[in-house]
C-alpha cells in the first residue's frame, strides 16, 4: 500500500479507534455547537455536522438517536458550562441586597450574550415540535437559578432583613422583574445581547425596588 493510500485511509471518517469513543462524542458536540448557533435547528444538517466532526454517520448514530437528541446534549453541555459562574457568585456571604444583586448580575452577564440568545431563539422556534428543549432549559438552567434565589431569600428572612410568606412566589417575582424583560427584548431583537451600563443601573434599581416590597 502506498503512503498516499495510507494517508487517505487515515483521514476517512469511520468508527473511532478503541478507547477514543468519548473523544468522538466530544468532537460531535464541538462541531455541532457552532452549526446550530449559526444555522438554527431546522437548517442544521447531520451531514454538515459529521463532516465538521470528521466522523461517519454510523459513528454519529451510535451516540445519538437523532438531531434532536444531539441538540439536547449540546444545549445541556452549554448550560453546564455557564451555571457554575452564577453559583459561585451566590456562594458569597452578604446582605440580601448584595446576594440578590450578585446573582442577577451574574445571570444577566451569562444570558445577555449572542450565543445564549441564539439558543433561546431556537428553543422558542421549536417549542411546538420539540417541547423537550424547553424542559432541558428549565430543569437544568432556570430551576437551578430559581433555587439560588430562594436560598438567598431564605437567608434574608432568617436574618430578619425581609419578611416573605411565600419564598417560591417571591423568587418567581424576582426573576420576572430582573431577568425576563431584558432577555425577552434581546430574543425579539429589540435590544442588543449585551449588558450595558444602562441595564446595570436598571438592574440595581429593580433589586432595591423588589426588596422594598419585602422589608418588614
Amino acid at each position: 500500500m502506498s503512503s498516499e493510500t495510507t494517508l487517505t485511509s487515515a483521514r476517512r471518517p469511520g468508527r473511532p479507534a478503541r478507547g477514543t469513543e468519548g473523544e468522538a462524542t466530544l468532537r460531535i458536540l464541538d462541531a455541532a455547537t457552532p452549526i446550530f448557533l449559526a444555522e438554527g435547528f431546522e437548517a442544521a444538517s447531520i451531514d454538515s455536522i459529521v463532516t465538521a466532526a470528521g466522523i461517519s454517520k454510523k459513528t454519529f448514530y451510535v451516540r445519538f438517536n437523532s438531531k434532536a437528541d444531539l441538540f439536547e446534549a449540546v444545549f445541556l453541555r452549554f448550560i453546564e458550562e455557564r451555571i457554575p459562574v452564577i453559583e459561585r457568585e451566590a456562594g458569597h456571604v452578604g446582605s440580601a441586597s448584595d446576594c440578590l444583586h450578585r446573582i442577577a448580575l451574574a445571570s444577566l452577564k451569562v444570558a445577555l450574550t449572542p450565543d445564549v440568545i441564539a439558543f433561546q431563539r431556537i428553543i422558542t422556534a421549536e417549542a411546538i415540535r420539540f417541547p423537550q428543549f424547553a424542559l432541558v432549559m428549565n430543569d437544568f438552567g432556570q430551576s437551578r437559578l430559581h433555587s439560588l434565589i430562594e436560598r438567598c431569600l431564605e437567608q434574608a428572612v432568617e436574618a430578619g432583613e425581609i419578611k416573605v410568606p411565600d419564598i417560591r412566589f417571591a423568587a418567581d417575582c424576582f426573576l420576572n422583574l430582573t431577568m425576563r424583560p431584558p432577555v425577552d427584548r434581546a430574543v425579539l431583537g429589540l435590544e442588543r445581547a449585551e449588558l450595558t451600563h444602562v441595564k446595570r443601573t436598571a438592574l440595581k434599581r429593580t433589586v432595591e425596588f423588589f426588596l422594598e416590597s419585602c422589608r418588614p
